[in-house]
């Protein structure tokens, strides 16, 4: 059975060296040729406003996208490339065999269940971005295959954006008609003076919701839900007013 993560101890930035290394040959010499193949040939993807991204490029920043493929992650890593991000993921696939150390090796992140580690998790996002990374979080919080509708957000990601004061670039996938699926990057939005992590949520959401509307037409599929990989600060807010009130 794998090792459970220890929240409290584990270091997932400062990794050993060794690991670095095998982090380094399986992005770019599996992952990345594997991926290209599939997202040319298989997926036919199409991506719009990479000069969105370029303007950001060398800052640190929150991606945030709707969860719509069970793909999305890898689709939006191709895209960004040769920049490298972080993702979120689950906690419980850290624990899968193979696919678990191949996860931590592509440089994801776990979401931890225990909400009394939300915080250190929340604080170690902020303090990547402050160091000029680029994470990937999905604000809808679960994956519907191709939802015909743009989600209400998790607040999370937008709590670090503005913990850290960094930007968020918004990315909206679209597949008008069921037609083929298109990552569009949109302008990235920053945080303004005295906005709060729950205002820049709305403010975000409103624009990608604007576009994901205009973009897509009338279609009939079945939305099929998956489980949950977006941190959500509402249990930790909710904990500190206890608190406070106690």
């Amino acid at each position: 059975m794998k090792r459970k993560i220890d929240f409290e101890h584990d270091d997932f930035i400062n990794t050993p060296w060794y690991y670095k290394l095998f982090s380094f040959f399986l992005y770019w010499f599996v992952a990345v040729p594997v991926l290209l193949i599939i997202k040319t040939f298989f997926l036919r993807l199409k991506v719009k406003g990479k000069a969105n991204f370029h303007r950001v490029k060398k800052q640190g920043a929150i991606i945030v996208c709707n969860h719509v493929h069970p793909l999305d992650s890898p689709i939006i890593a191709m895209a960004i490339l040769p920049t490298r991000m972080k993702i979120v993921s689950l906690e419980d696939n850290f624990y899968t065999p193979i696919s678990g150390t191949l996860i931590k090796g592509l440089g994801a992140l776990p979401v931890p269940k225990d909400y009394k580690y939300l915080k250190a998790h929340l604080e170690l996002l902020e303090k990547l971005v402050k160091e000029g990374k680029k994470v990937l979080i999905f604000p809808e919080a679960y994956l519907i295959k191709r939802c015909q509708e743009l989600r209400d957000f998790k607040t999370g990601a937008f709590w670090v954006a503005v913990s850290a004061d960094v930007p968020i670039i918004p990315m909206c996938y679209t597949y008008p008609d069921n037609k083929r699926l298109t990552l569009n990057i949109l302008p990235a939005v920053y945080p303004k003076k005295g906005e709060d992590y729950k205002q820049l949520t709305k403010r975000v959401y409103n624009i990608m919701n604007e576009f994901f509307n205009n973009q897509m037409s009338n279609t009939n599929i079945q939305n099929l839900a998956e489980e949950s990989d977006e941190p959500c600060i509402e249990p930790l807010e909710e904990e500190v007013m206890k608190k406070k009130h106690a």
